[in-house]
């Protein structure tokens, strides 16, 4: 299954994924870039990116 950017999962993914997510709320339509929602879905997927976006989830509010 690939999901990463660059090869390997990487530093890559670690860093472009916090700036994808919020696509909607900027104004980013991605229903064109169907290849760019599995990456994100396949990506927030992993557990460890889904406990770095839970970190500081208060913070944010």
């Amino acid at each position: 299954m690939r999901f990463k950017v660059a090869g390997e999962y990487s530093i890559a993914d670690i860093a472009i994924y916090p700036w994808a997510v919020p696509a909607a709320r900027q104004g980013q339509d991605l229903a064109s870039y169907p290849a760019v929602q599995r990456w994100l879905e396949r990506v927030g997927a992993r557990v460890p990116v889904r406990r770095g976006m839970d970190a500081g989830a208060d913070l944010r509010r």
